[in-house]
């Protein structure tokens, strides 16, 4: 009898890694203290909502230039081993989150952008972690044996400092309850392609500068 082959079809690609030879501290200190409470485009379900630096364009400013090379890097290396896209992607959105105890974030997605991510940069067991959910119609709710990628509607990944986690836009996460003594803080960013996309005879041709 042959052996089944196993495809998981369409599947949302996470990329993880950690970054070596960061200095999560020296970038806390230089956060400061410019944060509102985060918006999203969903349903408001949680009260205690965790903050969003005021700016969204942290990593254009020149201190963070390096911070900036790292996503680059880490994405390129995503692209390059696993998505195997020939465009370049630039980072159209970038942003510090910060969550106190007790706080937790929405479950959102990100609207006009193609990847996002985050980088952890103060974080311990029990922080947060960030879960990612699938929402849509899977026609019957069964029981089951044991959980994989494959019977699972949401899963979620513990946060440590210094690691980096992209993923589409269009998956929905949030960030779980923090329930330490201690802010949880991170980067978050999103990134675009540019270029020619698509094919120069099809009638969804795009090119961005």
């Amino acid at each position: 009898m042959n052996s089944p082959e196993i495809y998981s079809l369409f599947s949302k690609v996470v990329y993880i890694n950690h970054i070596k030879n960061i200095d999560c501290t020296k970038i806390i200190k230089s956060i400061g203290n410019e944060f509102i409470k985060a918006v999203d485009n969903t349903k408001k379900d949680v009260n205690n909502i965790s903050m969003s630096s005021i700016s969204k364009n942290i990593l254009e400013k020149k201190k963070y230039v390096f911070l900036k090379k790292i996503v680059l890097e880490q994405f390129n290396i995503f692209n390059k081993e696993v998505l195997k896209y020939k465009n370049n992607f630039r980072i159209t959105n970038s942003w510090f989150t910060k969550v106190f105890p007790s706080q937790e974030s929405n479950y959102h997605s990100h609207d006009n952008t193609m990847f996002s991510g985050v980088i952890y940069l103060q974080t311990n067991e029990n922080s947060g972690d960030i879960n990612f959910i699938d929402f849509s119609n899977h026609r019957y709710k069964l029981e089951v044996e044991e959980y994989n990628i494959y019977n699972s509607r949401d899963m979620s990944f513990k946060p440590k400092n210094g690691l980096i986690v992209i993923f589409p836009s269009d998956l929905n996460h949030k960030i779980l309850t923090n329930n330490s003594s201690d802010i949880r803080y991170s980067l978050a960013f999103n990134l675009n392609p540019y270029g020619h996309i698509n094919n120069k005879d099809c009638d969804s041709y795009l090119y961005i500068k």
